[in-house]
């Protein structure tokens, strides 16, 4: 569905005391209790001249009457440019804004027996931001009674303020309802705001490029496909290998060395998407006690799909106790990804759950002296972890391409899912790494350019 990109400015009441529009005074007020020298008459006629704002039947504003759910479905779809007809008069106006509400990722469900409740400043400032295509990766909260991503990214655009106290103090507070008189200011700003400069389209979302996070290194022509169809790398070291799992079943350790690879990365487990029980995968101890004996750089990865640092934490442990007895040369992954769609588990997951998670398992890992790495592909990278708060850990990046488009710095690349390579019978994803863990096997640029 396209969409007209908006965005958010909320402003405590007691800070909307000047109107960066004008109505003249002679105008008349389009409802009989908005006097044109009210803080919001401005933004109450424009709103109402564009088609966009109404009142109650009796013709009033009631701009102290507080918002409710199907108000602000109406009010925000409208000005993302999504045009709903009316088609239940009475009572139960605003219940065919619910399926558009959803669509466009307001909520992500909705109770129609809520439409006449009121929502919380918190709960209309997700909405909005979640309708301006932005997400709640965001930096330090400036309030000191919230946290959420989605209020903290407002801020950081420089389109949401706060209430500062007496004692000087910002507050957002999230749990206030808000008037009708308020939104009328949010919306309208919401209009004329012209956030998204600065900031980088992917896919259905506005996302800043993080701060402290190294962007990537590489360019295209330093990447070329050689005579057996695997990508080399000119700009200086690097190392060819694979990642399996029980999938690939049966593995002939010592052909898959002598085709040329340097190293492996075994699955050794994971957890389900539905249920989310921790599984041992069939084959990682065979892969690998077989992959060092024939000589190949070892490392593990894991299927995580940790909702929070206690199940993060919980997965390392896991791994931990299955590799104790291994000396391994290469990392420990996280692999977190996000699949299974509304049956997952991790559905609704935010982007912090997330990021504790993967943080808890990596901190672990590397408290048990190994080297631990994230596993990621763009939509997650960007959209589902915070990177500036994991950037101390090694990162595994996943782009099926003849050259990688990671916006950030990484130490491996997953090129491909359809290699081939001797003593394998299906297909294998196929991997670059660009650091010298242990024992790599040291490509030259000037020999590796082969085709």
């Amino acid at each position: 569905m396209t969409k007209r990109i908006i965005a958010l400015m909320m402003i405590a009441l007691l800070l909307l005391t000047g109107s960066p529009i004008t109505a003249s005074a002679s105008e008349a007020s389009p409802f009989p209790d908005v006097p044109t020298g009210a803080w919001y008459y401005p933004y109450v006629r424009d709103l109402y001249n564009k088609g966009i704002l109404n009142g109650y039947g009796d013709g009033t504003f009631s701009g102290a009457d507080n918002v409710t759910w199907g108000q602000s479905f109406k009010l925000i779809l409208g000005s993302v440019g999504v045009t709903v007809k009316e088609t239940v008069p009475g009572p139960d106006w605003a219940s065919v804004y619910v399926a558009p509400a959803i669509d466009n990722r307001l909520v992500p469900s909705f109770d129609r027996s809520r439409l006449t409740q009121v929502p919380t400043r918190l709960e209309i400032a997700q909405m909005t931001a979640r309708a301006m295509d932005l997400v709640s990766i965001a930096g330090q909260s400036p309030y000191a009674d919230c946290n959420d991503g989605y209020v903290v990214k407002l801020h950081e655009k420089g389109i949401m303020v706060g209430i500062e106290g007496e004692d000087g103090i910002l507050r957002f507070e999230p749990n206030k309802p808000i008037t009708r008189s308020e939104m009328a200011a949010i919306i309208w700003r919401v209009i004329n705001s012209d956030y998204q400069k600065s900031m980088i389209r992917f896919n259905n979302y506005w996302i800043d490029r993080l701060e402290g996070v190294a962007p990537s290194p590489y360019s295209a022509s330093q990447f070329s496909l050689n005579t057996a169809q695997r990508i080399t790398y000119s700009g200086g070291y690097y190392a060819t290998g694979i990642d399996v799992s029980e999938f690939q079943q049966n593995i002939d350790w010592n052909a898959v060395a002598a085709d040329g690879v340097d190293f492996a990365l075994i699955r050794v487990g994971g957890r389900f998407m539905q249920s989310g029980g921790i599984f041992e995968d069939k084959y990682a101890r065979k892969n690998i006690e077989g992959a060092k004996a024939a000589g190949l750089d070892v490392g593990v990865y894991f299927f995580s799909q940790a909702l929070n640092a206690q199940e993060g934490l919980e997965e390392a442990e896991f791994v931990l106790n299955l590799i104790k007895d291994y000396d391994l040369t290469y990392p420990v992954v996280c692999d977190w990804e996000y699949l299974g769609g509304s049956t997952a588990r991790t559905y609704l997951a935010e982007p912090a759950d997330i990021t504790a998670g993967i943080a808890a398992f990596c901190q672990r890992v590397q408290q048990a002296g190994h080297i631990p790495m994230i596993y990621f592909n763009q939509y997650c990278g960007y959209i589902k972890m915070d990177l500036s708060k994991l950037n101390q850990y090694q990162f595994w990046f996943a782009e099926y391409s003849s050259a990688p488009h990671s916006m950030y710095d990484f130490q491996m690349w997953q090129y491909s899912s359809k290699g081939k390579v001797a003593g394998i019978r299906s297909a294998v994803d196929m991997n670059i790494c660009f650091v010298p863990y242990q024992n790599g096997v040291t490509q030259k640029p000037s020999s590796a350019l082969s085709s």
